[in-house]
């Protein structure tokens, strides 16, 4: 890893960084730290994303974070190995809130991890975190959260990426965690000719319950979006999902596409989708938008298990192969591979 942060409940951070990145001018330290250290900087973009006024838990955080990350990489800066943050629940039953900050300058190309993590201990807890992201021009960004909270947890979490021009970001978001995991994500492509990926993961059993809510705001010309997300329910576990695909007046020669794919693997699990489309200019390349819900499809079952293959073990690869489509896109291999463990126990 490049650098590494981590932080359980409200205690010191600990953080490691390659000297060599120092050096360069990448900045990752805590949040609190980086407000007293680098003033200017932190006051320029912290809550000018995610809004304190937006909603009761947005305004909850603004007035309560604690802990959280901040990460700066300079102009023309690339960084080859991760940059990760791991948050810890103190598992006290206390509520957490972390704010991640993150601005990429102009040219650097980087990729960084938000893991949000429950200890032993699994109290009630309400978790209600806030990413800020920040493109500057022709920054390349990948940005990858990894949410596992204890099934005891109430999670109501923001992410808001702001694109500047020529940039471009790609997002894997996975959802393993909480009794009620509520996420907020929204891509804001201001500047010309910047593009987002955008791809979500999520699995649910027993009494869990999914919520995501997202944007793709096409503000400048020629931009790109493309959007993905992807999960599978057994038990009595819900999602929903409700996205928006906005194209604004100067938005034109933009194309976007937004998809939800779910997979129901028992009677009781329920899913709900509900992709919008807000185009106000007509001057637009694509934008498309779709979503299924279902369970496995019994052809492909049949197909499986008419060559000798198990039941069981048909169904399961289905479900690899249905989620493989996301799972592939985590660019960090430790990362990828710990998703691909829990995903594999849950699919038995």
């Amino acid at each position: 890893m490049g650098a590494t942060l981590r932080q359980r409940g409200t205690s010191p951070a600990l953080v490691s960084i390659q000297p060599e990145l120092s050096r360069r001018g990448v900045i990752f330290m805590p949040l609190a730290q980086a407000a007293g250290a680098y003033p200017e900087l932190v006051e320029r973009y912290l809550f000018t994303g995610v809004k304190p006024e937006r909603d009761k838990f947005a305004a909850l955080h603004a007035a309560l974070f604690s802990g959280g990350s901040f990460l700066y990489v300079p102009e023309g800066v690339t960084v080859e190995q991760p940059l990760v943050s791991q948050f810890w629940s103190a598992g006290s039953g206390a509520a957490v809130l972390p704010h991640s900050l993150v601005i990429a300058g102009r040219g650097s190309r980087f990729q960084y991890v938000d893991q949000f993590l429950s200890g032993d201990r699994q109290e009630a807890t309400l978790a209600s975190g806030s990413s800020e992201v920040f493109l500057e021009e022709g920054a390349d960004v990948g940005y990858i959260a990894l949410q596992h909270w204890s099934v005891k947890t109430w999670q109501f979490g923001n992410q808001r990426f702001q694109l500047g021009r020529d940039s471009h970001l790609k997002v894997v978001d996975v959802a393993l965690g909480g009794h009620l995991a509520r996420l907020r994500v929204e891509a804001i492509l201001e500047g010309p000719g910047s593009t987002a990926d955008l791809k979500g993961l999520f699995f649910g059993t027993g009494d869990q319950a999914f919520d995501f809510r997202t944007l793709q705001d096409h503000v400048g010309p020629h931009t790109t979006s493309d959007l993905l997300f992807k999960g599978a329910l057994r038990d009595r576990a819900k999602s929903v999902y409700v996205g928006v695909v906005r194209v604004e007046p100067e938005a034109r020669g933009s194309s976007s596409n937004q998809a939800n794919r779910n997979l129901l693997l028992s009677e009781k699990a329920q899913a709900t989708s509900e992709p919008i489309l807000e185009i106000l200019n007509n001057d637009i390349l694509r934008c498309s938008h779709g979503a299924t819900v279902g369970p496995v499809d019994p052809e492909h079952l049949f197909y499986l298990e008419s060559r000798g293959i198990p039941h069981p073990v048909a169904e399961r690869m289905l479900v690899q192969g249905f989620l493989g489509e996301v799972l592939d896109r985590i660019p960090v291999p430790l990362v990828r591979d710990a998703v691909e463990q829990e995903l594999a126990a849950r699919i038995e």
